[in-house]
């Protein structure tokens, strides 16, 4: 797993396309990627157009959603997990998308950092399931 500053380069998009096992189309203004799930008939696209301030917008469109997260400006591949987060935080909030080579996305957003060094034994179940999803990008410990 790694957390790195996002800045797309040709070794970021070579380590994407060999996570989810599909090559990226480069557009005018973006980078797209079709991730493919026969299994349980899952396509989800996703689609990285860098901004002028050194940000990102990803979006991903699936069979029946759209989602968006803006100003992004980090990212994690977990080979393990065969996921990536992509990250948008502020000092005290953060944002994550995921989506997984399994055909799975999620997005859980202004989650308040400090439930990601809380004891998670007393988070109710919706708010466990984004401190756990983003406490792997929590560098701050």
């Amino acid at each position: 797993m790694t957390l790195q500053k996002l800045q797309i380069r040709e070794e970021e998009l070579i380590n994407i396309e060999a996570l989810f096992s599909e090559k990226f189309q480069k557009t005018e203004n973006s980078f797209i990627i079709n991730i493919k799930n026969e299994k349980i008939n899952s396509n989800i696209c996703v689609e990285i157009f860098p901004e002028k301030d050194e940000t990102y917008l990803i979006s991903v469109y699936t069979n029946n959603t759209h989602l968006q997260l803006q100003s992004c400006t980090n990212l994690i591949i977990s080979e393990m997990l065969e996921e990536i987060i992509f990250i948008s935080e502020t000092d005290s909030v953060i944002s994550g998308l995921i989506v997984s080579k399994q055909g799975d996305c999620a997005l859980y957003s202004n989650v308040d950092k400090k439930i990601l060094r809380s004891d998670f034994t007393e988070l109710n179940s919706e708010k466990l399931l984004a401190a756990v999803a983003l406490s792997v990008s929590d560098t701050s410990a």
